[in-house]
């Protein structure tokens, strides 16, 4: 039970710095490192990395360790218009069961995201976006299509935090959250899929902008 509950430890730690963007995309790993940074035997390391490597996480090296999977402008355009379309055929199931709780909870994340914006708090915000689609998600009374989205999302996540180099895009995300909470509460589907599209459409064009800002910079600083 102990081997179980640190193997899960340490699965969960490494998965949060990666989704976070603590680990950056690029970044090579092996099992003597991560054992020795979490202080822990190279065997719940390794099981944990394998997870990672089997969710598409880490991109398995041979002979050399894992790198965290980076995307390329065609993966995210790719990454986006799949969840995109996916979450259009969630909204539609969500409308129809969400709870009254369940919208209250929206509402709750709209206005904690309200005071995330006033207090620049950009890992708060981003939190609150993904909370506010996983409600969305458990709306739906699927458990595949949770699990769907809720993957798609993760991997997503790690390049939205590449986001909040641009503190001008939080109003706008607000006000996207609260078009789709709208249209929800209205019932209709055509307005809540329309939202959900434009969502997806404005996030995948502003990562790619800022994908390309941090690959020139980065650019910049190489040694020749």
């Amino acid at each position: 039970m102990k081997k179980e509950f640190l193997k899960f430890k340490v699965y969960k730690s490494l998965r949060l710095d990666i989704v976070s963007g603590k680990l950056p995309g690029g970044t090579r790993l092996t099992e003597i490192a991560v054992a020795d940074t979490l202080n822990v035997s190279r065997t719940p390391v390794r099981e944990a990395l394998q997870k990672l490597s089997q969710e598409q996480l880490l991109i398995s090296i041979p002979k050399a360790g894992y790198l965290v999977e980076d995307l390329s402008d065609n993966d995210i355009q790719d990454l986006f218009t799949t969840r995109m379309e996916i979450e259009q055929i969630a909204i539609q199931k969500a409308i129809q069961f969400i709870t009254v709780e369940e919208l209250k909870n929206l509402d709750d994340n709209l206005e904690r995201t309200k005071a995330f914006i006033r207090s620049k708090e950009n890992f708060k915000i981003t939190e609150c976006d993904v909370e506010f689609h996983s409600i969305l998600y458990k709306a739906t009374r699927s458990k595949s299509l949770y699990r769907v989205c809720k993957s798609l999302s993760d991997v997503t996540v790690k390049y939205r935090h590449g986001l909040n180099l641009l503190p001008s895009l939080w109003n706008e995300l607000l006000q996207q959250h609260i078009m789709i909470y709208q249209a929800i509460i209205s019932k209709d589907v055509d307005k809540t899929c329309q939202a959900i599209a434009l969502h997806a459409r404005q996030a995948k064009s502003h990562l790619l902008d800022v994908m390309k800002k941090v690959r020139s910079d980065a650019f910049s600083l190489e040694e020749f």
